[in-house]
This record gives structure tokens, C-alpha cells and sequence, in this order.
């Protein structure tokens, strides 16, 4: 009352989130004693009041960086700070300053009236007012330009990712979106409600439906569109899931019917050679063992011949070397055994 209706004067329409505290007792006969209209969207539609919301998001980022206490019970002190710097700073969508479009003028900051030197001449009331009027008809024309301009982008990005617009008519039958809230929600409680019957358009995209479900006396909600849909599939999408699923059955038997043989052969082989695995299996294990016990190396005996030496490690042993025939021995020019190193 005292920072609104006795600085701008009574308002037409209250645009309220429908807010408890917006919506009891006490604001409808400000209301009603201002001789306005008080519109109250659905809940849980935070788009409807898009501008609003906007601005709570400036006003609180522009809050928490005056704030300093940890318990962050300060606020109130920043409340009028941040609002000037809102009503003072430009719009992204207009242009223009808040103030600007307001008022008529932009707010100055002290720091600004400090180096300001020049002194505006006094001229008569009458033709200050005719520039003010011309100055902000020409700022608002501004304005809505651009604002339809900046609403034609956004919409043009909306749209790719939205399904198209419902239509819904009275006696229509529809499923109610409805997630469970609260600390005893559970996962799987059912988020669609119904079915319901659409009992008439309540504005905005919002609707009147009547719950059929229950017994006793008819439980109604106001929806917005977007939380419902229609309680009937479509018959030609029926028809194609249906093709879709006796399509991938008929692939799963002619799977089934083409690898019948390979296993029923496949099973004949393992069969006839019983040992084949366990044999893989002794021989890998030999190589695994052997690659882990010394290196058998020649020397040269007393008589000159040949023996194993295990003085040395390598681990690249081969289990089978011993079966081999010792490699040929170097000889020298006149025919004697040069000396193994």
C-alpha cells in the first residue's frame, strides 16, 4: 500500500503466483476496497508470470553480493539498493532503462551530479511537459519494438522443443500430471491422475476438470494445459506399435530357427573330442611354468663333450629344448673345439 497504491496510485489488476499469503482474507479487500481485479494463474506455472520471475532472479544475484553475514538475515537492508540499481541499469529486451520508461528520465548516481557542471536552463511547464510526453511516446514505441523483436527470438527457439498446442474441449477425457511432493513422496507412487473430465475452459490455457475415479462427491482442479493429456491413444499409433511388435517377433524366431542348427552341431563336435580343451590347458600351463625356472646352457666337460648348465635365469625356457640336439661346435683351423662361452 504505502510503496505502491500511495506513490503510483490504485492499480487495475493484482497478477499474483497464488501465493497463500497472496490470497487470503486481508488482499481481497484491498481489492475489492481499491476497485480492482485480482487474477490468480495455477500453481506450479511460473511461466505465466515470466517477468516476475525474471526479476526475483536480477534481485537476488543483486542482493547476495551486498550481503556479508553467514546466517544471510540482512536482506532487508539491500532491498531498496537493489531496486535502484534494477530501475536505473539497462533492460536486455528494451534498451532502456525501467526509469527511463517510467518517469521519463534516467536516474543519475551521486557520482555523476558530482562531475556534472553545466546548468540546465529553467524553461516554461508547459512546453517541458509537451517534450517529456513526446520524449517517452517515442522511448515506449522504442520499446515494444524491440520487445517483439527479442519475444520473436525466443519463441523461435521455444518452439523446437515443444510439442504441438493441445486442444482440449468440454467432455473431453484426459490424464492429469500430477508428481508426488512432500517428505513421504515415494518413486513409485503414480505421477498421472485420472482419468478426468474436461468441464470448461477456465482461461490462460487453463482448464476445469472433474476427477471419475473417486466415489462420493466429484473432486475438480484448475489446469494449465501443459499438465495434461488426452486419456485416448491414437488409433493409427496403435495399429503401428502393433506392426512394430509382430515385426520384431517374426526376427526373433527366424533367429532362433537359423542358430538351432549351429548349436545342435556345435555341441556333436565338443562331444566327440572330450580332451581337446584340457589338453589346450596342460600345454599352457607347461609354457606358463617353464617361463619361470632357469635357462639350460652347454658347457665343456673333461673329455669334450656337452652338458647342461642351470647358473643361469631366463624367462623365455622352453621345457622341450632338452629333447634337441646340442647346435654344432665351432671348430678352430687345425681342427680343434674352440671353447663355448
Amino acid at each position: 500500500m504505502r510503496q505502491v497504491v500511495l506513490k503510483f496510485g490504485s492499480f487495475r489488476e493484482l497478477l499474483t503466483d497464488a501465493a497463500p499469503e497472496l490470497t487470503d482474507k486481508v488482499i481481497e479487500k484491498l481489492v475489492t476496497m481499491l476497485q480492482a481485479q485480482q487474477i490468480n494463474p495455477v500453481p506450479y506455472r511460473p511461466q505465466m508470470i515470466g517477468l516476475v520471475e525474471r526479476f526475483h532472479r536480477t534481485w537476488k544475484d543483486c542482493v547476495a553480493t551486498y550481503m556479508y553475514e553467514d546466517e544471510q538475515r540482512d536482506w532487508d537492508v539491500w532491498l531498496d539498493f537493489a531496486v535502484y540499481a534494477y530501475n536505473s541499469g539497462q533492460h536486455t529486451t528494451v534498451k532502456l532503462s525501467p526509469n527511463e520508461l517510467m518517469m521519463g528520465r534516467q536516474l543519475k548516481s551521486p557520482n555523476e551530479l558530482l562531475r556534472e557542471t553545466s546548468v540546465a536552463e529553467a524553461g516554461e511547464t508547459t512546453s517541458y511537459h509537451r517534450r517529456l510526453l513526446q520524449a517517452m511516446r517515442s522511448s515506449h514505441e522504442i520499446a515494444e519494438r524491440a520487445r517483439a523483436r527479442e519475444q520473436a527470438r525466443q519463441a523461435k527457439y521455444y518452439n523446437r522443443r515443444t510439442k504441438q498446442k493441445r486442444t482440449l474441449s468440454p467432455g473431453d477425457r484426459v490424464w492429469m500430471f500430477r508428481p508426488p511432493r512432500g517428505p513421504t513422496a515415494s518413486k513409485f507412487v503414480h505421477q498421472w491422475v485420472g482419468p478426468m473430465r474436461v468441464i470448461e475452459s477456465a482461461g490462460y490455457d487453463n482448464f476445469l476438470v472433474e476427477r471419475e475415479d473417486t466415489d462420493g462427491d466429484a473432486e475438480r482442479h484448475i489446469v494449465h494445459v501443459s499438465f495434461l493429456v488426452t486419456y485416448y491413444y491414437p488409433m493409427e499409433l496403435l495399429k503401428q506399435s502393433a506392426a512394430d511388435i509382430a515385426e520384431q517377433v517374426g526376427h526373433e524366431r527366424a533367429d532362433e530357427e537359423t542358430a538351432s542348427p549351429v548349436r545342435a552341431t556345435t555341441a556333436q563336435i565338443n562331444a566327440a573330442t572330450p580332451g581337446r580343451g584340457r589338453k589346450r590347458g596342460q600345454r599352457a600351463a607347461r609354457h606358463q611354468s617353464g617361463s619361470r625356472v632357469s635357462c639350460w646352457w652347454s658347457y665343456d666337460d673333461d673329455v669334450g663333450g656337452t652338458g647342461p648348465d642351470i647358473t643361469s635365469s631366463s624367462s623365455s625356457f622352453d621345457p622341450y629344448e632338452l629333447q634337441r640336439e646340442p647346435p654344432p661346435r665351432m671348430m678352430s683351423r687345425d681342427g680343434s673345439p674352440l671353447p663355448s662361452v
